[in-house]
């Protein structure tokens, strides 16, 4: 009976052993790395209290009848005029709203019988001047629109330049608090890891209602103009992220 050469059997058991090892090692379960020593994450927030800078007024002119062309045709022209008008005055932006028809309803017999229309369509203003604003939506108000409710809002030029104060505000605090832990630990210092800037927060005034009808008709230039006065808002921004201490 012949014999495997010595080597052929060693090489066989290598073999084995080999396959055996990588086997059990794809058994083991995989371990979660674990945490990179001297890394800190850290926070820091800016705010600062601004004024919103652009007032805004929604108006709606509405008219009730039998015919609903012939209202809306009516409602068209009332719009038309009232966005030239407010148009003309300096630093006025004017933008038609929402027109609705709705039936109108009468009860008879203890039954609801429909009565007419009712058209309605919407007018929005808004100017970073709030007296001009004021004086026009005044005129409106005398021409036959109601007044229904007056807002605020910080203008994207106003925002993004208390942005970048925030977020230079922000980083400076995060810095801050990276040397003061790097001390605070026994490090020299620190490299940055990662960094996430968050967009701006703030919390603007909700519109306020007004429902201000049409008074007695007067010349425009004796219309009583709406005030407009607006308190400051808060705006924030927070930046986090992560830093490795260093020796």
């Amino acid at each position: 009976m012949s014999s495997r050469p010595v080597s052929s059997i060693a090489g066989l058991c290598l073999v084995g052993l080999l396959l055996a090892s990588s086997v059990q090692a794809q058994a083991l379960p995989q371990m979660p790395p674990g945490p990179v020593a001297g890394v800190v994450d850290l926070q820091a927030t800016a705010q600062a209290e601004v004024t919103p800078d652009l007032a805004v007024m929604t108006l709606a002119v509405e008219r009730s009848g039998a015919e609903p062309a012939s209202l809306t045709s009516q409602i068209s022209k009332s719009l038309e005029a009232a966005l030239q008008q407010a148009r003309a005055v300096s630093g006025v932006e004017a933008s038609s709203g929402a027109i609705s028809t709705q039936p109108r309803w009468k009860t008879v017999n203890n039954q609801s019988q429909r009565d007419g229309w009712t058209v309605r369509a919407g007018l929005v203003l808004k100017s970073h001047d709030f007296a001009a604003l004021g004086k026009i939506a005044g005129q409106l108000a005398q021409q036959g629109f109601m007044i229904e409710s007056n807002g605020f809002e910080v203008s994207k030029a106003l925002r993004d330049r208390e942005e970048t104060a925030l977020i230079d505000s922000a980083i400076a605090g995060f810095k801050a608090k990276a040397s003061t832990a790097a001390r605070a630990l026994g490090y020299s210092g620190y490299t940055l890891r990662t960094m996430q800037i968050e967009p701006v927060q703030g919390q603007l005034p909700q519109p306020r209602p007004m429902m201000m009808r049409a008074a007695a008709p007067m010349a425009a230039e004796e219309a009583p103009a709406v005030p407009l006065v607006t308190g400051r808002t808060p705006l924030q921004i927070t930046v986090q992220g992560s830093v490795q201490l260093t020796r």
